[in-house]
C-alpha cells in the first residue's frame, strides 16, 4: 500500500516540482466490522408511490400554500423509526429519515418531492428526533460537541434564497436551539405567516423557488459537525423538479414519460451483524444500546491502528473514540433504500435518473449480462478482476445534475476504470446525478447487472475496500446459499460491485427512436462559454477575455490528533507551511451578485474531490497538470478539456490529484416574494462550497460562499 506522499511522488498526473504540505501516513479507511453474507435479488427494487408502487418510497403530497401565491406547502417530519431493508436481517434497521407529517407511513429515502418549475414550494419541516444519535458522534469535530439531534436542510442543487439553503449554521433542534444562521424558525418575519398555524419550537420553513431546469435533485442533513452521521443515518431522499422542455422531449417520444422513469438512488452501508463484538469490541461502549442488534446500522469510529497510521510526537493528542475517520467505506450496497433489490422491466426504453448517495465511494457503472448458469452471475477473470461477460445495452446520458445536456452521451460497456487516466464508463462522484436511458427492446427473457468497479479512496485505493466474490486481497468473502429443501441457490454480500439486478420480461415494445435525442439549443440556461465541438476529445473551453481569475487551493495536513483532515484554502501560505483554511476562518470567497468568474481549483491531494457549489451551477471548462515552484502555481503539461457528459451545467465537479480543475460560474440570485435578510453571522448572503465527500466536508474541506 502506497503512502499518500508516495503516490504523489509517483503519479505520473503530477507536474515536476509540485511540493507538498503533508506528512507520511498510509491511508485507508477499512471497515472494523462487517455486514452478514445477505442473499442477494430477494426483494423488488422500491419505486415510487406516486409511479403506482404501493410498497415503494413514499412520495410527499402538497397543498396550496396559504400565504405565498403560486406555492406549494409541504409538511415534512425528521425522525426515528424501524425499516426492514433486507429479509434475512433478523430485525429491522434503526433509522432517521424524512417522512410527509400528513402520512404515517415511514421508509427509508421517504419524503420525496416531485414539483414543476414555476410553482415554488414551503417545506416545513418539524425536528422529532430523540435526543441521542444512532451512530457514535465525535464531538471533537468542529461544530459537533452541541445537541446531537441538530439538523439543517439542505436542498442539494437548489437555486434557493440563502435563508432556505440550509447551511451548516442553519441548524436547529426539537427544544428550539438554533445555529448562528438561523433565520427560519418561530418568530421569523418571513415563515411563521401562517394564519392560525404558528411554529412550534423544532419547527423550520423553507423556500424553493423551483425556477430551475428539470433535474433530480435531493435534500438532505447538513447540520455543523454531523452532516456525515446524519445523512448516513438517513436524513436524505429525492426532490424531482419537471419543467415544459422535458414534457416537450417526452411529448416527441425522445425521452421516456414518468411511467418508464426511476429515480435509483445508490448507498454503501456496513449492517451489525454477530460477529460486531469480536472485530469491534468498543461498539457497545460507545454506540446507543438501541443500534446493537443485528441488523442496525454501523459506523466506523475508530483509528485501525493496523490501517491508519497516525501522526505521533509529544505535540498530538490521543485520538478519541468516537473518532472522525478519512473516509467511510460500506460492504454493502443499497438501492432506491433496500439490500440488493431486482428490479423487472419490460423489453422497452426506460429512464433511470441515477444518485450516487454514498459517503465516500466513486461508482464506474457498467452494464454485463447475468450468466444464468452462475450463480453469482458474474464470470471473473482472474487476471484482470473484471468480468468476463457479455456487454449489455448501451448507457445512454442525457443530463446530469444539472439539468440536460448539450447533446447525448453513449456509454458503451465494458469500460473498466482506467487509474492512468481516471477514466471508466459511466463514472459517477458522491452526490453527481446521471440522467440516462437504457433501451431493452429485444432482451426479453435475458438479465443484467450493474457493475461497479471504482477503487475506494479513489482514484487510488486498496483492494480491501473492494468487496465481491474473487478478490484475492479482501480476506472477506460472499458465499453460496442453498435451500436444502428446493436445492435453490443464491449468492449473497458482501458485495459492492454488483449494485441492481435487472430482469427484463416481454409484453411491451417502445424502442428508442432514431436520430438525436437532445437539442443543443435548449441547454437552460444558455453556456456562458459556447461549445464549439462536442465530439471527444473536447478541446479546453477558454476563459473569457475580462472576466476575473479567482484562484483556490485542495489542501491536506493533520489536525491536533494526528488526525489526517482535508481543507480548501488560496493560494496564500497559511502560516503554518500550506494553504489550506478551516471553514470557520475567515472568509475568502466574498463574490458580487450578478458577477461571473472563473475559478481556478488545485488539487494538492492524492484525491479525487466532488466539489458541490451551493446556489450555483458551474460550466467546466478545462483540466490540467500543474507544478508548485517556489511559491508559484504553474501549468506542468497537456491542458484538456471537460469530459463529454460534462458539456453542461454541474454543481458537483471531480478534481482530480495534482491537476488544476478550471470552471465558470455566473453568482446570479433567485427571486423571492419576501425581502431576503442577510446572515447575521457573515453581513452577507450566506452559501458554502465544498467536498462531497462527507468525513472530508466534515474535517474539514469546506468554505464559506458569501454573495454581497
Amino acid at each position: 500500500m502506497q503512502t499518500r506522499r508516495e503516490f504523489i511522488k509517483t503519479s505520473a498526473a503530477v507536474g515536476a516540482g509540485l511540493a507538498l504540505p503533508l506528512g507520511v501516513g498510509t491511508y485507508s479507511a477499512q471497515a472494523a466490522a462487517n455486514s452478514s453474507n445477505l442473499r442477494k435479488w430477494l426483494q423488488p427494487l422500491r419505486g415510487l408511490t406516486i409511479l403506482g408502487d404501493p410498497n415503494g418510497i413514499p412520495v410527499a403530497s402538497g397543498f396550496p400554500d396559504p400565504v405565498f401565491p403560486n406555492t406549494n406547502l409541504y409538511q415534512i417530519t425528521a425522525g426515528e423509526f424501524l425499516d426492514q431493508l433486507h429479509p434475512d436481517l433478523p430485525n429491522p434497521t434503526r433509522l432517521w429519515g424524512y417522512w410527509d407529517s400528513t402520512n404515517p407511513v415511514r421508509r427509508h429515502l421517504g419524503g420525496v418531492i416531485v414539483a414543476r418549475r414555476g410553482t415554488a414550494s414551503r417545506i416545513r419541516v418539524t425536528n422529532s428526533l430523540p435526543a441521542r444519535h444512532i451512530i457514535p458522534v465525535d464531538t471533537t469535530i468542529e461544530g459537533a460537541n452541541q445537541a446531537q439531534n441538530r439538523i439543517a436542510v439542505h436542498l442539494h442543487g437548489g437555486f434557493v434564497p440563502w435563508v432556505s439553503d440550509g447551511g451548516p449554521f442553519n441548524w436547529w433542534a426539537p427544544d428550539g436551539a438554533n445555529g448562528l444562521s438561523f433565520l427560519n424558525g418561530p418568530g421569523s418575519a418571513i415563515f411563521d405567516t401562517i394564519p392560525g398555524s404558528p411554529m412550534r419550537p423544532g419547527q423550520a420553513d423553507y423556500y424553493y423557488p423551483n425556477d430551475q431546469s428539470a433535474r433530480l435533485m435531493w435534500y438532505h442533513d447538513h447540520a455543523h459537525g454531523i452532516t456525515r452521521i446524519n445523512a448516513y443515518s438517513g436524513l436524505a431522499t429525492g426532490y424531482l423538479l419537471l419543467d415544459g422542455i422535458n414534457d416537450a422531449y417526452v411529448a416527441s417520444g425522445k425521452v421516456p414519460g414518468l411511467g418508464s422513469t426511476l429515480p435509483v438512488v445508490f448507498q454503501d452501508k456496513v449492517f451489525v451483524s454477530p460477529t460486531t463484538v469480536l472485530t469491534d469490541p468498543t461498539w457497545a461502549a460507545v454506540a446507543h444500546p438501541d443500534v446493537q442488534a443485528t441488523g442496525s446500522l454501523w459506523y466506523e469510529h475508530v483509528y485501525d491502528p493496523k490501517v491508519v497510521k497516525l501522526l505521533k510526537g509529544g505535540q498530538y493528542l490521543t485520538p478519541p473514540n468516537p473518532s472522525c475517520i478519512p473516509e467511510f467505506f460500506g460492504d454493502t450496497m443499497l438501492c432506491n433504500g433496500t439490500v440488493y433489490p431486482a428490479l423487472t422491466v419490460e423489453a422497452k426504453r426506460y429512464r433511470f435518473m441515477i444518485l450516487n448517495a454514498c459517503n465516500a465511494r466513486f461508482l464506474n457503472i457498467n452494464v454485463f449480462r447475468a450468466n444464468p448458469r452462475n450463480v453469482d452471475g458474474i464470470d471473473l477473470d482472474p487476471n484482470a478482476l473484471f468480468p468476463l461477460n457479455p456487454p449489455g445495452p448501451n448507457i445512454v446520458q442525457i443530463g446530469t445534475e444539472g439539468g440536460f445536456l448539450v447533446q447525448e452521451v453513449t456509454h458503451v460497456s465494458a469500460k473498466p476504470f482506467n487509474p492512468l487516466t481516471l477514466t471508466g464508463n459511466l463514472l459517477l462522484g458522491p452526490a453527481e446525478r446521471a440522467d440516462v436511458i437504457v433501451d431493452f427492446t429485444g432482451l426479453a427473457g435475458q438479465e443484467f447487472i450493474l457493475y461497479n468497479d471504482a477503487p475506494g479512496p479513489f482514484p487510488v485505493g486498496p483492494p480491501t475496500n473492494d468487496y465481491y466474490l474473487g478478490n484475492p486481497k479482501n480476506p472477506l468473502q460472499p458465499i453460496t446459499v442453498r435451500n436444502k429443501l428446493t436445492g435453490q441457490k443464491w449468492s449473497t454480500g458482501p458485495d459492492t460491485r454488483q449494485i441492481l439486478r435487472i430482469k427484463v420480461v416481454g409484453g411491451a415494445y417502445d424502442p428508442q427512436p432514431a436520430g438525436p435525442i437532445l437539442n443543443p439549443n435548449l441547454l437552460d440556461p444558455a453556456p456562458l462559454v459556447p461549445y464549439t465541438t462536442t465530439v471527444a476529445p473536447v478541446p479546453p473551453l477558454p476563459v473569457p477575455a475580462g472576466v476575473p481569475v479567482r484562484d483556490l487551493t485542495l489542501n491536506e495536513d493533520f489536525d491536533p490528533y494526528g488526525r489526517l483532515r482535508q481543507l480548501i484554502g488560496t493560494t496564500a501560505p497559511n502560516g503554518a507551511g500550506g494553504f489550506g483554511l478551516e471553514y470557520t476562518a475567515p472568509v475568502t470567497e466574498n463574490v458580487k451578485a450578478g458577477s461571473v468568474e472563473v475559478w481556478r481549483i488545485f488539487n494538492l491531494t492524492a484525491d479525487t474531490h466532488p466539489i458541490h457549489f451551493h446556489l450555483v451551477n458551474v460550466q467546466v471548462l478545462s483540466r490540467q497538470p500543474f507544478a508548485l515552484k517556489q511559491g508559484v502555481f504553474g501549468p506542468a503539461g497537456l491542458v484538456r478539456g471537460p469530459e463529454t457528459n460534462e458539456l453542461g451545467w454541474k454543481e458537483t465537479v471531480q478534481m482530480h490529484p495534482g491537476e488544476v480543475t478550471t470552471i465558470i460560474t455566473k453568482f446570479e440570485l433567485p427571486g423571492t416574494p419576501f425581502v431576503v435578510p442577510p446572515s447575521p453571522r457573515t453581513g452577507g448572503y450566506e452559501y458554502v462550497w465544498h467536498c462531497h465527500i462527507l468525513e472530508h466536508e466534515e474535517h474539514d474541506m469546506m468554505r464559506p460562499l458569501v454573495v454581497g
